[in-house]
């Protein structure tokens, strides 16, 4: 009763920003990671990718550096035909930043850098994608 109390007593932006961040945190308490075997429990949670600089230890390096290409391409596949058909705009916008992300993650791996932070985004971002 408290909260519907405390609900009716705003109006405006302020109930606006309350209600989103309610929604979202009903959201977030109900969305599960997807079954991805490299993640851990410290970087995919509640529908949220932490920790962008998470090492994975290196004898999972050549199994995340194929997920990295295959998620490229999905990616990939996922922009190229919005330019031909009309899709969810954060689905879009996903896209984009994990094509980009795995992207840079495979450059560096073409030089046999290994760069978390951009394995982290691509891996992350695929799963925003995957969310629209």
């Amino acid at each position: 009763m408290g909260k519907l109390k405390f609900a009716t007593g705003m109006s405006g932006p302020a109930l606006l920003i309350w209600g989103a961040a309610m929604s979202l945190t009903v959201w977030a308490g109900d969305a599960v990671s997807a079954d991805l075997a490299v993640a851990t429990s410290d970087y995919y949670r509640g529908g949220v990718c932490y920790n962008f600089n998470l090492r994975h230890p290196e004898e999972l390096h050549s199994e995340i550096s194929v997920r990295v290409r295959d998620y490229f391409e999905e990616a990939n596949t996922v922009v190229v035909s919005a330019q031909q058909s009309s899709i969810v705009q954060l689905r879009f916008d996903w896209a984009l930043e994990t094509r980009d992300w795995c992207g840079v993650a495979i450059g560096y791996m073409k030089d046999a850098v290994w760069d978390d932070e951009a394995v982290n985004r691509c891996l992350c971002f695929r799963e925003y994608m995957r969310e629209y």
